[in-house]
């Protein structure tokens, strides 16, 4: 098997992995996830105009406002700005951290990238009170888990695996072009997910639908091409164990979602702690689908190369079609 020069060089002048900056970036991640739980919960209540005005609750500086006494709508809501805060404030000390210790330069970029992204995000937030726009509301609700998908990204550029020299395998199964199709599905699925709780429209929920099978068929298909040639690629079978639990909670959530909002008839109805746990549930493991099709997405890349023009000759077994055994179609094959 030939290795172009330019990936030699690459994988030679690969900085040696450290513990800190991972470590770092996965408790920023982790500590991302619940405002999203936190932000759904506010839309699930429809509580987000609870507090009026921007940066200020009530006139009072924020961080000094005591929420503990308001209404239920006014503590999630404030809590919600206080978390978002929090987030706000580990983004800056990844970003410090990047720019002071990291010495690749796309990461100290990326860095940079991740809190101007939390910047403009609470801005977005603020703007959607301040503008009393339901638009503004749910671009807020697709940005947070675009950024959610960053900080994901930052823990497998910073892991072990991305800094670790490889040799990239023949990409014969077309996991890489599978992996950022997923990617590019599920959030698809966000936005109209978005659109969806925020205006609940009958084409929303009809797309959302269609979508969701479009997500859970094309999980399917990749998690049955890694199962049939896990020996010719390791790496992606912990991203495709995740990947198939993500999707198949979600789509238990979804239906649950779905069963807790009929007759569907239009009619405003008071929203129950479970039902809210569930919707609100299901907004959130989306989050983590979109997470499991980030690090899938980027694994495939980082170890496979495409399969057309290399000159190489496809194992049989790497060449398994998704649904049975015998090779794939002629434009996978690659002439020895």
């Amino acid at each position: 098997m030939t290795f172009p020069r330019d990936r030699l060089t690459a994988a030679a002048s690969c900085p040696a992995y450290r513990a800190g900056p991972h470590w770092i970036a996965v408790f920023a991640a982790v500590f991302t996830l619940p405002l999203l739980f936190v932000g759904g919960s506010v839309t699930t209540y429809r509580v987000g105009l609870a507090v009026p005005d921007w940066p200020s609750t009530f006139g009072i500086n924020m961080f000094l406002y005591d929420f503990w006494n308001a209404p239920f709508g006014v503590r999630v809501e404030h809590t919600h700005r206080l978390y978002g805060a929090a987030v706000g404030l580990a983004t800056m000390g990844l970003t410090a951290w990047f720019l002071a210790f990291e010495p690749r330069r796309f990461m100290k970029v990326l860095g940079i990238i991740a809190l101007l992204a939390v910047i403009v995000q609470g801005i977005l937030g603020g703007t959607r009170v301040t503008q009393v726009s339901t638009l503004l509301a749910a671009v807020h609700g697709c940005t947070a888990q675009a950024f959610f998908g960053l900080m994901v990204a930052l823990c497998v550029l910073t892991g072990r695996d991305w800094q670790t020299p490889s040799q990239p395998a023949t990409d014969a199964a077309r996991l890489r072009p599978l992996g950022l199709l997923m990617l590019a599905l599920v959030y698809t699925q966000i936005v109209l997910g978005a659109w969806l709780r925020h205006y609940g429209t009958i084409l929303a929920m009809a797309l959302h639908a269609a979508f969701a099978l479009a997500v859970f068929l094309q999980a399917i298909l990749i998690c049955d091409r890694v199962r049939r040639n896990r020996q010719a690629v390791p790496w992606l079978v912990p991203s495709s164990v995740c990947l198939a639990l993500a999707v198949t909670l979600q789509v238990v959530l979804g239906l649950a979602a779905f069963v807790l909002l009929l007759p569907l008839d239009g009619m405003p109805h008071a929203v129950g702690f479970y039902q809210a746990v569930i919707r609100t549930g299901h907004q959130t493991n989306g989050a983590l689908l979109l997470a499991a099709s980030v690090d899938f997405a980027l694994r495939a890349l980082h170890h496979l190369r495409a399969a057309a023009g290399e000159g190489e000759a496809v194992s049989p077994q790497l060449a398994a079609t998704p649904f049975g055994d015998g090779p794939l179609h002629s434009d996978l094959e690659v002439v020895a």
